[in-house]
């Protein structure tokens, strides 16, 4: 903002530079003055590209922020598609709302990105201990969502040899 000042002040010293060399009648006075103004307009050149240079990066700035806006924007909307889920196990995630899902399947959301706003969906994994979990590939967060009960070991019964 001050190189726009600092131009606009350059112009009105150009200005009554020239208004100065209307009015001097010796050829002495008049190269003095022609030497000024010359000075004065090599300032205001600079001032203007200063300030053009600092309008440019306003101008990206803006942009940068009208981005991030339709950003938010998109997200906030794209966030009343989802609810949160309560698994048997406490777990927590988000799941599609019924009415936004379609013919989709089912899509559970990581807790952790959601409240990053990043769209990251968890998927199936078994453990050895049988349990049902859902892992995020982005935050590599692995939330259990069920158990399942061990296979029974048969006991008193004598594996056969042949």
């Amino acid at each position: 903002m001050m190189e726009w000042i600092a131009a606009l002040q350059g112009a009105r010293s150009a200005s009554q530079l020239v208004q100065d060399l209307l009015k001097l009648r010796t050829d002495a006075e008049v190269q003095t003055k022609v030497v000024e103004l010359n000075g004065i307009l090599l300032n205001l050149q600079g001032e203007l590209n200063n300030a053009q240079a600092e309008y440019g990066a306003l101008m990206g700035r803006v942009h940068e922020l009208e981005e991030q806006i339709a950003q938010f924007e998109h997200w906030e909307e794209e966030q009343q598609r989802y609810q949160l889920h309560e698994f048997p196990t406490g777990a927590i995630a988000y799941i599609i709302k019924e009415e936004e899902k379609g013919d989709d399947p089912i899509q559970y959301l990581c807790s952790n990105c959601y409240h990053r706003r990043v769209k990251s969906f968890l998927q199936p994994n078994y453990d050895k201990a049988y349990k049902r979990q859902l892992q995020c590939n982005s935050c590599q967060a692995v939330i259990v969502s069920e158990t399942r009960p061990r296979p029974k070991r048969r006991t008193g019964v004598v594996p056969s040899r042949f």
